[in-house]
């Protein structure tokens, strides 16, 4: 198998009912960023957006921060042409990074700036290790990996804003149970059984909301957070999976306690 990682990609105009030989073929690597004289280190969005200007010929190129298929944290920074009016929705891209304001902006809410037109523009970010000491970073993408991630927020019953504010909060959450300094908690916060409420760029969750995106699909181990939506044994009420699939690679072994649960 070929090694498709690169260090930023581009995805081309797609709908949410093309082949997935169309959407494979929109996504591609691209060397349109770094700006030249900058490495991925050093580069920052001040050089960025007049380049993607001057290169791609964008008239308002703008950001937005998203999550990958399978990530804890906010991985990849995203670009678009704002000013772009004339060419074709990219259905795809709006619906899988659909997930925060411009910029980062505070919206308490979905987000409103209307769907992304033509291609767009990809990178890896870095995580934050104050909030994610523990999570794995390769700052490199794969075509594989954006192909999944289009396709998760695509079938997903749950928008990805709504995806995105889960994982926020179980981050911060987590962040807040593991700090006992004072100096460290935001304003506010006394400790862990003071936080009542999450209030993120994209919307407020409560307590139990949270705790409840920390419960794990009982075959593969992944979190409510990372899902969208966990699925719940429909037997004994208590048992959560992914998906159809994940309930029966596990089902040999749940029967054995299914009914006494």
């Amino acid at each position: 198998m070929t090694d498709d990682s690169c260090h930023c990609i581009a995805i081309a105009p797609t709908k949410v009912s093309d082949s997935e030989e169309r959407i494979r073929s929109a996504i591609t690597s691209s060397s349109v960023l770094p700006p030249p004289g900058y490495t991925f280190q050093t580069t920052s969005e001040d050089v960025e957006i007049p380049h993607l200007s001057s290169v791609l010929g964008w008239s308002n190129p703008q950001g937005l921060f998203g999550y990958t298929k399978d990530s804890e944290y906010k991985d990849i920074y995203i670009y678009f042409d704002y000013g772009d009016k004339k060419s074709p929705v990219n259905e795809l891209a709006t619906k899988a990074f659909e997930m925060y304001g411009l910029g980062g902006a505070m919206i308490t809410g979905p987000p409103t700036w209307g769907p992304i037109r033509g291609t767009v523009v990809v990178m890896r970010l870095r995580p934050d290790w104050k909030f994610s000491p523990h999570v794995q970073y390769n700052p490199m993408l794969s075509l594989e990996e954006m192909y999944q991630t289009l396709t998760f927020f695509r079938d997903s019953p749950t928008r990805a804003q709504k995806i995105a504010i889960k994982r926020d909060s179980v981050r911060f959450q987590a962040y807040v149970n593991n700090n006992n300094s004072s100096s460290m908690r935001p304003p506010g916060v006394t400790g862990p059984s003071s936080y009542t409420h999450y209030m993120g760029p994209n919307g407020l969750r409560t307590n139990t909301q949270v705790n409840n995106d920390q419960d794990k699909c009982n075959h593969c181990g992944k979190m409510q957070a990372l899902v969208g939506k966990l699925k719940q044994c429909q037997r004994c009420k208590v048992t959560f999976y992914c998906d159809k699939e994940c309930q029966k690679k596990d089902w040999k072994k749940h029967k054995k306690i299914c009914k006494s649960l």
